[in-house]
C-alpha cells in the first residue's frame, strides 16, 4: 500500500501556505482531528466532575492496542511512558551484563540510547564498545563486524537519527541472538513511518516517544516489552500498576502482586485526560495509514532530495542504505545558524550532528523539497 503524498492530506493539518515543514523528526504536527479530540481532553481538566473522565481507561486501553498493531506485538505487551529515556532506564534496570562484556552502540547514537548503557556498562563492570561511523554508509555490515563473543548486550536505533542511514535489524537481531546478547531498540525514529515487526526482531525492550512520528503531544510513549521480560521490576510503584487487595474508597489500596502484562511498566500520571485522546486519535490515522503506507509515500520525497543534494555535489546515504521516510544532507562547510537562516524563509528542518535533517510527512510535497532546495542555495551560494 502507498498513500499518495500531498494536498489532500495536507488538509487534515493546520498548515499554512507560506510554511514548508520538513521537521517532523523534530517535533510531528498535530492533526485537525486530534487538535478537537485535545479540546474534549482539556474541558474534561476543566470540569472533572463531568462524566467524560471516565474514558481514560478505554483510551489507555486503546493506545496501547493501537501501538501494538504497528508494530506486530499484543496490548498487553505495552507499557506507557512519557519519554524513550523513561523506557531505556528500564531496559537498564532489568538487563545486565557479566564484567568484562561491551554494550555495543553506534557513533553519535542519540542520547538517551546512550548514557543509560554507559551507566550500565560502569555498574557491571564491562564497557561500552562503539561502532565507528563507516566510510561506505554501511551500518549494517559494521554493526555486524563488531558482533563478537565480547557483546553481552546490544542498543540500537532502526536508522542513524541525524541522516536516515539505514541498520538491517533483521540480520542484526539474528546474530544478536546467536550470541545470547540482550537488544534494545529505539525506534523513536521510525514507528509510525517505517514497518518494524517485534515477533521478529525479538528484542527484549522497544522504545518509543509518540511526539514525532506518532504525531502524538510531548510526554507521550510506549515501552513494548517482550513476554519473558514481564515479570521484571518497575522503575516506580504507583498505584496503578498494582493488584489492589482493598479498594481506596473504603481502605488504602495496597496490594502486593503487580498488574499482569507490560502494564506493571507503566510510568506513572500516563494516564492523562488531555493527552490520550489527542494519542488514540493520531494512531487511529497512523493504523489507516499504515506504517507501509507512510513509507512509501515519502520515498518520493527523500529521492527528491536525494537527487537535487547530489546535483549540487552534496552528499546523502545512498539508495538502499537509508530509510524512506527522512534523509540527511551532508554539506561542506555548512553554517551552524543554517537552521535559523532557513527558518527566516518559512522553511523548517534541522540541523543534527552537522547534517541538514529533511524530514517529510504525508502534507508534504515535491513543491516543498523544491522549495527547500531554492532556499538553500539562496543561503548558502548567494
Amino acid at each position: 500500500m502507498t498513500v499518495t503524498a500531498g494536498a489532500g492530506i495536507r488538509a487534515l493539518f493546520d498548515l499554512p501556505e507560506d510554511i514548508t515543514y520538513l521537521d517532523c523528526a523534530a517535533q510531528g504536527p498535530l492533526l485537525r482531528a486530534s487538535h478537537t479530540a485535545g479540546a474534549r481532553g482539556l474541558l474534561r481538566k476543566f470540569h472533572p466532575w463531568t462524566p467524560e473522565r471516565a474514558a481514560f481507561d478505554a483510551e489507555m486501553t486503546a493506545a496501547r492496542d493501537l501501538f501494538a498493531g504497528l508494530i506486530g506485538a499484543r496490548g498487553e505487551d505495552i507499557a506507557h511512558m512519557g519519554a524513550t529515556s523513561y523506557g531505556a532506564a528500564v531496559a537498564g534496570a532489568n538487563m545486565a551484563i557479566e564484567p568484562g562484556q561491551k554494550v555495543l552502540v553506534l557513533e553519535a547514537q542519540f542520547p538517551s540510547n546512550y548514557y543509560v548503557w554507559q551507566r550500565l556498562a560502569a555498574r557491571d563492570g564491562g564497557d561500552l564498545k562503539i561502532v565507528p561511523w563507516p566510510e561506505d554508509g554501511d551500518w549494517t555490515a559494521a554493526v555486524l563486524d563488531a558482533l563478537g563473543d565480547d557483546v553481552g548486550l546490544v542498543a540500537l536505533p532502526p536508522c542513524h537519527w541525524t541522516d536516515g542511514a539505514l541498520l538491517d535489524l533483521v540480520a542484526i537481531a539474528d546474530r544478536v541472538h546467536a550470541l545470547g546478547a540482550g537488544f534494545f531498540i529505539d525506534a523513536t525514529q521510525a514507528a509510525g513511518a517505517r514497518p518494524l515487526d517485534v515477533g521478529r526482531l525479538d528484542p527484549d525492550f522497544m522504545a518509543v516517544s509518540g511526539y514525532k512520528w506518532l504525531l502524538s503531544p510531548d510526554a507521550v510513549g510506549y515501552l513494548y516489552v517482550a513476554p519473558r521480560r514481564q515479570t521484571g521490576a518497575p522503575i516506580e510503584d504507583n498505584y496503578a500498576t498494582r493488584v489492589a487487595e482493598s479498594t481506596m474508597e473504603m481502605a488504602d489500596g495496597y496490594g502486593a502482586d503487580y498488574i499482569p502484562g507490560a502494564a506493571r511498566f507503566d510510568q506513572g500520571a500516563a494516564d492523562s485526560m488531555i493527552h490520550l485522546p489527542i494519542t488514540v486519535t493520531a494512531m487511529e490515522q497512523i493504523s489507516q495509514w499504515t506504517p507501509e503506507g507512510i513509507s512509501a509515500g515519502l520515498a518520493p520525497l527523500t529521492d527528491a532530495v536525494a537527487a537535487r543534494a547530489e546535483e549540487r555535489g552534496w552528499r546523502v546515504p545512498a539508495k538502499g542504505r537509508r530509510v524512506d521516510h527522512f534523509i540527511g544532507v551532508w554539506i561542506s562547510d555548512v553554517p551552524a545558524d543554517l537552521g535559523q537562516r532557513l527558518k527566516a524563509r518559512g522553511v523548517y528542518t534541522s540541523l543534527r550532528g552537522g547534517a541538514v535533517r529533511v524530514s517529510p510527512h504525508l502534507y508534504n510535497s515535491v513543491a516543498d523539497i523544491d522549495r527547500l532546495f531554492a532556499a538553500l542555495d539562496a543561503e548558502l551560494t548567494g
